[in-house]
């Protein structure tokens, strides 16, 4: 029987993190008697680790062409020998960043196209974010643009199918008018390596102690870091609060605000998140606007309870049973939530022990191969 043959396409450089190390994983993981799943980029640093990981330059054929070439004319090169390779491959797995002209031209030669969407549908983003701009006085919330929405809604015209990573991408794309049969729903997922052991909780309800709250993510309003910082500091508990990511720009007079609160630690990006997942007790996330962040999918591998807006849980955690999903702009339920987990560590270890348990189902050849039935 005649494998089917994906090629997995994100014209950037791949680095092992963030958009990049999902799809690598996704695309490897899809492997299987029936499918061979390869990836190409410009460049990855997944090359030496997987015969499935192709790249347009080598390392060193990368930095001289940087040195002569625009980012823009490298993009074109690379989309003109992604199109190329195209020829021995039936199915085209688009990653962000992919320019309309690729995709006709996929059209014109009659390959399937499926798209994998990282983030809501962009026109409902920018609603989302921009009544939240006036919200805070007319912050920038969000760069999109008119171009940008048009861009998105042309190459969805084209799409055969979209991977949704969440109910709220689903629910977004549906929004827009997106055809609902076209739409695969499944998940992110993490590696073996992320499933840590659970941090001991005490048996006794009524035993109290400080407690380590961890968001993760880039400080910006639309990962509700605003709301966050004022949700803590209302809940008043015993505990630290870390916030844990690079400040941008529009964030740094919200967190400038907080800078002596002593119950609230804000740390430089680092690549050791196990450390500080280890040794938190919640994760909490109020965000406005997702996908499906990987930094959940983190969170319930280190098992625990978790505090999530529906942007960054929904799909992932079930309420009540790993955390609570609450409603964004809800600060009563959310203070209330935080209370609760600071002074009940045997809820804590119930909730710990389920999402961890949760996170079993999450690992990614899990999740690609259940991808994989889709073809």
């Amino acid at each position: 029987m005649k494998k089917t043959k994906i090629l997995s396409y994100r014209p950037s450089y791949i680095r092992k993190y963030g958009i990049g190390y999902a799809a690598t994983s996704l695309t490897i993981g899809m492997n299987s008697n029936e499918i061979i799943s390869d990836i190409f980029s410009m460049q990855s640093e997944y090359a030496n680790d997987s015969v499935h990981v192709k790249q347009a330059f080598s390392k060193w054929t990368y930095k001289l062409l940087a040195k002569f070439l625009s980012a823009e004319t490298l993009v074109k090169l690379v989309d003109r020998l992604f199109i190329k390779r195209m020829s021995d491959y039936d199915v085209a797995y688009l990653w962000p960043g992919c320019s309309i002209d690729v995709v006709k031209q996929l059209k014109k030669k009659h390959k399937r196209i499926i798209f994998e969407f990282v983030n809501c549908h962009q026109q409902v983003a920018k609603d989302i974010l921009d009544k939240e701009s006036a919200l805070l006085g007319g912050i920038q919330t969000h760069t999109i643009s008119t171009a940008d929405i048009e861009d998105e809604s042309a190459k969805l015209k084209l799409a055969d199918f979209v991977f949704s990573p969440s109910p709220q991408v689903t629910a977004s794309l549906i929004k827009m008018h997106f055809d609902k049969d076209k739409i695969i729903e499944t998940s992110y997922g993490l590696d073996k390596n992320d499933l840590l052991d659970i941090k001991e909780q005490s048996d006794s309800k009524d035993e109290k102690g400080a407690i380590t709250a961890l968001f993760v993510g880039s400080v910006i309003p639309r990962k509700g870091i605003h709301l966050l910082l004022e949700y803590w500091k209302a809940a008043g508990v015993e505990g630290k609060l870390k916030v844990i990511g690079k400040i941008e720009p529009a964030a740094e007079g919200i967190v400038n605000r907080y800078r002596d609160e002593t119950s609230i630690e804000f740390v430089s990006f680092t690549n050791d998140l196990a450390t500080h997942y280890k040794n938190a007790d919640v994760f909490i996330m109020p965000s406005l606007e997702e996908g499906s962040p990987l930094v959940t999918y983190l969170a319930i591998g280190a098992g625990l309870a978790c505090l999530v807006s529906p942007m960054a849980g929904d799909g992932v955690i079930r309420d009540n049973i790993d955390g609570y999903i609450l409603p964004t702009h809800d600060k009563d339920a959310w203070v209330t939530a935080i209370q609760k987990l600071a002074n009940d560590k045997s809820l804590r270890s119930k909730l710990a022990i389920s999402s961890r348990q949760r996170a079993e189902s999450f690992l990614w050849p899990k999740v690609a191969q259940a991808r994989a039935l889709q073809y």
